[in-house]
């Protein structure tokens, strides 16, 4: 193959009969007598990438927001909305589909919410500043319409999102997302025990598949220290605590305007997000184009199905993505319903 390694073991001219240091040494061309014949040229130019890039803007409103901007300019733009007390890095948990992402050209920006990482708590902006704040980072950096992708309880921001302009929402995803407080299981979190333990109230069960993603459970370490803690604190971040309030006392706004597609992904067995908020957003969207339930799945529906999230924002439903244990396949209905139907399974070739 022409690695380094192998170039290493060639070894100089004459010198065949010269033992190697020690046995099954690497051994080394001195310097001297390196030639073109044992140099590999390497095809890494550049840094690879350890996550979004954080970056800042005075926005319309005179604010300063922090967002990220992963992807080419002319790729279909997609504002991401992560889950309740996430910072703007949260996305980074989603890029196991990298690879993916990139071959369907889509661009991730989000915007990072009041009072969590690195955002000063500004106890003037709720969901309506929040949303101005976002279209108009939208407006400086010339995108019009959108794709809102939202998990958990990103779900509330993106309706409020949705309702200021529902004419630049170009489809809405929303996976295992909170909508309004139903009074039911899950709707009430305790603050204070999620700022002292923020890791616990992220861990997933330990038969998630998240925990076969490498490096995904030190990502989410890594993202509920910052949430909670990148500023210092020793009191429960006001940005979550606002959050809670807000899920648990402001409805969804009117929707009825919002004609954009609309696709719902749920695990069955949620229960921290029951199936009873996909009803309410169900009932609340005038066009919801697909409903994607997954039985025996829980509260991880957005990691373990994202690939089809992303199959969706870049061909607005009508492809599945299947593998069939080695490959990963973007197929019809008809065509995927073959391949599960011959042993395969959703999603990319590494969940087969």
């Amino acid at each position: 193959m022409g690695s380094v390694q192998e170039s290493l073991k060639a070894e100089a001219p004459g010198s065949e009969s010269q033992p190697s240091a020690a046995q099954g040494a690497v051994a080394r061309v001195p310097a001297a007598q390196a030639t073109a014949e044992h140099v590999t040229a390497v095809h890494q130019q550049g840094f690879d990438s350890l996550g979004p890039t954080v970056h800042s803007t005075v926005v319309a409103s005179g604010r300063e927001v922090n967002f990220i901007d992963e992807g080419d300019a002319g790729w279909q733009p997609l504002l991401f909305l992560g889950g309740a007390g996430t910072t703007v890095r949260a996305f980074g948990l989603l890029e196991f589909a990298r690879s993916l992402r990139e071959q369907l050209q889509v661009r991730v920006l989000s915007v990072e919410r009041n009072g969590l990482g690195q955002t000063p708590f500004n106890p003037t902006v709720g969901f309506a500043e929040y949303s101005a704040d976002v279209w108009s980072l939208l407006d400086s950096l010339g995108i019009d319409k959108v794709s809102v992708v939202a998990i958990s309880g990103g779900g509330p921001y993106a309706a409020q999102l949705a309702a200021a302009h529902p004419g630049r929402v170009r489809s809405l995803h929303l996976a295992c997302a909170f909508s309004e407080y139903l009074d039911g299981p899950g709707a009430r979190y305790d603050v204070a025990a999620v700022a002292a333990d923020p890791v616990a109230w992220w861990k997933f069960p330990a038969d998630s598949p998240v925990h076969r993603i490498p490096g995904f459970d030190d990502s989410v370490v890594e993202e509920a220290t910052r949430g909670v803690f990148a500023r210092g604190r020793d009191v429960a971040p006001e940005g979550l605590v606002q959050a809670f309030d807000l899920y648990s006392t402001v409805p969804l706004p009117e929707l009825g305007a919002v004609h954009a597609p609309a696709f719902l992904y749920w695990g069955r067995a949620d229960s921290t997000v029951p199936l009873a908020h996909l009803k309410t957003w169900r009932s609340a969207l005038p066009n919801v184009i697909e409903e994607r339930i997954y039985d025996g799945e829980g509260h991880d529906v957005q990691y373990r199905h994202w690939d089809q999230i992303l199959a969706d924002v870049a061909h607005l439903g009508g492809v599945l993505v299947v593998n069939d244990g080695g490959n990963t396949i973007l197929a019809t209905p008809g065509r995927a319903q073959e391949i599960l139907d011959s042993g395969g399974s959703l999603g990319l070739a590494a969940w087969g």
